[in-house]
C-alpha cells in the first residue's frame, strides 16, 4: 500500500459536509478518502485533456503554417507571372 501524506488545507464546512455525503453515497470510508480519490481522478483527467489540447494546438499551428506558406507561394507565383 502506498504511503499516505496528510495535507492541511482549509475548506468551508459546506464542502466538508458535501465530501462526507459523497463518500457515504459512493462507499468510501470518509470524506477525506473520497476527496483524495476525486483529486486523483481529476488530476489524471486534466493531464489527458492538457495533452489532447497540446496535440490539437500543434495540429492547428501546423495547418495554419501550411496555409500561410501556400498563400505566400501563390502570391509570389502570381506576382512573378504578372512581371513577365
Amino acid at each position: 500500500m502506498a504511503e499516505k501524506t496528510q495535507y492541511n488545507i482549509r475548506i468551508e464546512d459546506q464542502l466538508k459536509e458535501r465530501l462526507a455525503l459523497c463518500a457515504q453515497k459512493s462507499g468510501f470510508v470518509s470524506g477525506n478518502e473520497f476527496a483524495a480519490e476525486a483529486l486523483n481522478l481529476y488530476a489524471e483527467t486534466l493531464v489527458d485533456l492538457i495533452n489532447e489540447l497540446r496535440k490539437i494546438e500543434e495540429g492547428t499551428i501546423k495547418r495554419q503554417r501550411e496555409q500561410l506558406l501556400a498563400k505566400l507561394t501563390q502570391g509570389q507565383e502570381s506576382g512573378t507571372s504578372r512581371r513577365k
